[in-house]
């Protein structure tokens, strides 16, 4: 079985009061919080569990907001999930327990008292008794099973972690520690064993050369062992670089996050460009390899790059105007014509998900939109329209676009439980599942101890594809299947035209009379750009994403009938229907 990096934890909404409140150092104030909902309590009819945040760098999303703006910026809770509406108002950090203490029902959380933001604010004037609303942790780091060390890296916003870290010792490998602090009164007496090493690094917290210099004199180069940093964001982006280009530890031996971002003078060289020109420039920049040519060889001439990516050195040199303005690249200062990336391509470059938005699925989405008017007019998808089918034609014929929409259905480890514990698995003894969700719902499953006969269905690619990513070796349906007592479609619709989807519900309606369709109904509000979704989706099927109502309404023309929906959380929702006879 593959070593999963990470567990999930039911998302609970609640209510914490301030215990007590003391300082830490001249920067760092910390507040203890309980109270009735740190335990397993009830509310709005629905019994929800204790809190639980078993790994040191776990976090939970602190709200902060006056009593009066409450109604308007809490999330809905469900009962077995958060479903985040859209809130403009809300003001929301994430911040990592400290220390839990489950005899005293306690949890510490350390604030960093500097600047004027919301969370510092709060914490400055925090008093006994008031209250503050917290929601998770959603998720738990899960370390290897062998380590021969492990690096902890950070500024003061990552002590928290580290200092629990040491406390608790997950692993009993020697840690080496490297903490980035902006005054010497900021250093903390931490429980260091025999074999750690730590160094203390007095420096402004977004100057990146100390903390890289200290990264690259902590990594051992023997062993096997484990890589984790926090800090602000850009910070971090020679060491995500370090680790991942020249290194090349594995994925699941890395944990790198940025705990904040700082105001830049050059923020407006975001990676969001406004521009389409500058989004296409960008993107043929990505995919001939010319940004990472050039990070690779800073001072490089267009003619260079062109050599060695074998491109029209023309039309590399007509591109670097409108990179340079975007600050994708900037003059390297070693020679007239030489060049580095800038800031913004060095963020693109360690970002693998805002690098999808130009250079993956994503990025193919967002190009095929360039054919949405004339979509609009035809009926038929943006994808169709720019590529002459439909995108669910292409997933049937490319293995590697399939995975990706495979790892994608990820999500239903946070969302599945309430679909699990459903009435409607009852009495199943055979059950069909199809989509790109299918098998992580499949070892969900059989996780939770679902005893039905388990099989997937699809075409050939989507069946190989499922088989490899299931855990559990759940089996094809095959031809053999009997009749199933339930079907479950796992973001099987979303990549489908409407006449895809009722061909789909029509050929499940032949195999059971009970299908579950799991699908994105409405963007998750939680997401500044969650009006984008909407867009895409028409890009992607020419009708949008599907509401309860609109898949109701699919599956009346094929022989269903809607019963009810059950709300998972983050805008997906599981529409429950049964054959009409």
């Amino acid at each position: 079985m593959a070593h999963r990096d990470f567990v999930t934890h039911p998302l609970v909404l609640r209510r914490l009061d301030v215990l007590a409140v003391r300082e830490v150092t001249p920067r760092m104030r910390r507040i203890t919080l309980g109270g009735p909902e740190f335990d397993a309590f009830e509310r709005d009819g629905l019994t929800l569990g204790a809190f639980h945040a078993p790994m040191f760098d776990d976090h939970v999303k602190a709200i902060f907001a006056d009593e009066s703006e409450l109604p308007d910026v809490l999330p809905i809770q469900l009962a077995h999930g958060i479903e985040w509406t859209a809130a403009p108002a809300r003001v929301a950090r994430d911040y990592t327990p400290r220390r839990v203490d489950h005899e005293r029902g306690e949890v510490d959380l350390d604030f960093v008292l500097h600047g004027h933001g919301p969370a510092a604010t709060w914490a400055r004037g925090a008093a006994r008794g008031d209250a503050l609303w917290v929601v998770g942790p959603k998720s738990s780091l899960v370390l290897p099973e062998r380590l021969d060390w492990i690096v902890l890296i950070g500024d003061e916003t990552a002590l928290p972690a580290i200092g629990r870290f040491l406390d608790e010792r997950p692993t009993p490998a020697p840690a080496r520690i490297v903490v980035t602090v902006s005054h010497p009164r900021a250093r903390q007496d931490l429980a260091l064993a025999e074999g750690d090493t730590i160094e203390w690094v007095v420096a402004d917290p977004t100057d990146r050369a100390p903390l890289e210099r200290a990264a690259r004199q902590a990594i051992p180069e023997d062993g096997d062992g484990f890589f984790w940093a926090a800090a602000e964001s850009r910070t971090l982006l020679p060491i995500r670089r370090l680790v991942s280009r020249e290194l090349g530890l594995p994925k699941q031996r890395v944990n790198i996050t940025g705990y904040w971002h700082a105001e830049h003078s050059d923020d407006q060289a975001s990676p969001e460009i406004p521009s389409p020109v500058a989004w296409f420039t960008v993107r043929a920049a990505l995919r001939s390899g010319i940004l990472d040519d050039l990070a690779d060889h800073p001072g490089a001439t267009p003619g260079e790059i062109a050599g060695r990516r074998g491109l029209a050195a023309p039309a590399v040199s007509a591109l670097m105007p409108t990179l340079v303005h975007y600050g994708m690249v900037v003059p390297s200062g070693l020679t007239d014509d030489g060049l580095a990336i800038g800031p913004a391509a060095e963020a693109l470059l360690a970002d693998e998900r805002a690098r999808e938005e130009f250079d993956g699925h994503d990025g193919d989405v967002m190009h095929a939109l360039g054919a949405l008017p004339e979509a609009l007019a035809s009926g038929r998808s943006a994808w169709e329209a720019a590529r002459g089918r439909t995108l669910a034609e292409e997933l049937e014929q490319d293995r590697a676009l399939f995975a990706e929409q495979c790892e994608e259905a990820g999500i239903l480890r946070f969302l599945a439980p309430a679909l699990l514990r459903d009435a409607v698995w009852d009495g199943a003894e055979r059950v069909l599942l199809a989509g790109a969700g299918a098998a992580e719902l499949a070892d969900l499953a059989r996780e939770v101890g679902i005893g039905a006969e388990l099989r997937l269905g699809g075409n050939e690619t989507e069946v190989a594809v499922l088989a490899e990513a299931s855990e559990h070796g759940v089996p094809d349906s095959g031809p053999e299947l009997p009749h199933a007592d339930l079907g479950i479609a796992a973001f099987a619709l979303r990549n489908r035209t409407d006449a895809e989807a009722r061909n789909l519900l029509q050929r499940l309606r032949a195999r059971t009379d009970v299908l579950v369709v799991v699908d994105a109904t409405s963007p998750d509000s939680l997401d500044p750009h969650a009006h984008e979704e909407r867009v895409r989706a028409i890009g992607v099927n020419g009708s949008g994403m599907r509401d309860a109502e609109a898949i109701a309404g699919l599956g009346r023309k094929t022989g269903w009938i809607h019963e009810r929906t059950v709300p998972l959380g983050w805008g997906v929702q599981a529409m429950i229907l049964h054959g009409a006879h």
